[in-house]
């Protein structure tokens, strides 16, 4: 199958959930700023998540531009990662309505979990059964092994000594780590968020 008609199908899924989730933020209960304030964790909540889906987004596109044909397996991996992405809004909403509840971040940090797993699978073996391109190294990068030491790390401390910020925060981390430590480890192509 033409890679193109398949990222075209994945840009739209991207589309939707990021206007789906500006639906799911509530009005303020009051006309003023104490009214905003009172919401600031589902408005970061909603920004956390908005730069996911953008990230993906972005290395979804750069993979593409490499990958000429994909096939079957490369389709149920992407419908798998798919499938993982349709929960962030729904995740969003519960975690930023309830950020001092230990099962909503855990939730909410899995699927950052899930979505970074799928991910790299997908590319992984996009890379790996497209016969019409030579790619270079295949194999996962540092920074995504340090993504998931950060998950990790997240979790342990949100579980073990009660702090569900934890794994918000290792959320935030994970996203910088995503995005800006590619240039650190620039002499590696791996499959991570942070291809270069």
């Amino acid at each position: 199958m033409d890679s193109g008609r398949f990222e075209t199908f994945v840009d739209a899924i991207l589309a939707i959930m990021m206007t789906v989730m500006i639906l799911k933020i509530p009005q303020p209960s009051t006309l003023n700023l104490e009214g905003l304030w009172n919401l600031k964790m589902v408005y970061l909540s909603y920004f956390l998540s908005f730069m996911v889906l953008l990230s993906i987004w972005n290395h979804h596109r750069k993979l593409f531009e490499e990958i000429k044909e994909i096939d079957n397996l490369v389709i149920f991996i992407y419908m798998f990662l798919t499938f993982i992405i349709t929960l962030l809004p729904y995740f969003t909403a519960w975690c930023a309505l309830n950020p001092h509840e230990l099962v909503p971040e855990i939730c909410y940090g899995g699927v950052f979990i899930l979505t970074n797993i799928a991910y790299v699978f997908a590319a992984y073996f996009a890379m790996k059964r497209d016969k019409f391109t030579e790619h270079p190294d295949l194999a996962m990068d540092k920074s995504t092994y340090l993504n998931f030491t950060v998950f990790f790390i997240g979790f342990i401390l949100a579980i073990l000594c009660n702090i569900p910020y934890a794994i918000f925060i290792s959320c935030i981390l994970s996203l910088i780590v995503w995005n800006f430590t590619a240039k650190f480890f620039s002499n590696e192509k791996g499959v991570g968020w942070c291809g270069n």
